[in-house]
């Protein structure tokens, strides 16, 4: 038994040009266009693409497609289930918990900056100097410890088109060290 299956779409316009406008005459008059696709073994992802190019077709732009269907999953009625597990697949986070993961990262942060100040103490409790050239743990912490505060920084501010200083000073010290290696 052979199971076959097709799925068709249509749109059809037409356009009435105004006899008193100029700039209308790169519109075509009408336009047909007839979408068809066998559907025996189509996934979910091939039929929103099918759909995608129906609404290309339409005049939509890509971002109002994508609009369109977040909403069809993250909408006030929707399953919070479903979108906590579409979050975590996409690696996505939902505006409720920002402030949560905020609040990590900052815990995150003060428990290093703790281990670098008892790593910058000596076995009596006295301040060691710094040796930037010396490799060890401490240039590990603080290197951890830039990371974070540049992750806090994107996790604050996620529509910066530019850097924000403390993904700067991140970059620059792994840059720093690198050549540091590179030195003879």
């Amino acid at each position: 038994m052979t199971y076959e299956a097709k799925l068709t779409v249509k749109f059809d316009s037409k356009f009435t040009h105004s006899p008193y406008s100029s700039h209308e005459t790169d519109t075509l008059p009408e336009e047909h266009y007839t979408f068809e696709v066998p559907v025996d073994d189509l996934t979910s992802t091939q039929v929103f693409a099918l759909f995608k190019k129906v609404m290309l077709t339409m005049g939509y732009c890509e971002k109002s497609i994508a609009s369109g269907v977040m909403s069809t999953v993250f909408n006030p009625d929707g399953d919070e289930n479903l979108m906590r597990k579409m979050c975590e697949e996409y690696d996505l986070t939902m505006n409720e918990d920002v402030a949560k993961k905020v609040q990590e990262e900052v815990k995150k942060q003060l428990e290093i900056e703790k281990e670098l100040a008892q790593v910058k103490k000596g076995p009596m409790g006295t301040v060691l100097e710094d040796t930037p050239g010396t490799p060890g743990s401490y240039r590990k912490l603080y290197q951890e410890n830039l990371d974070l505060k540049a992750k806090l920084s994107r996790l604050e501010n996620p529509d910066s088109p530019s850097y924000t200083d403390e993904e700067i000073d991140a970059m620059c010290s792994e840059d720093e060290q690198a050549n540091k290696l590179y030195e003879v």
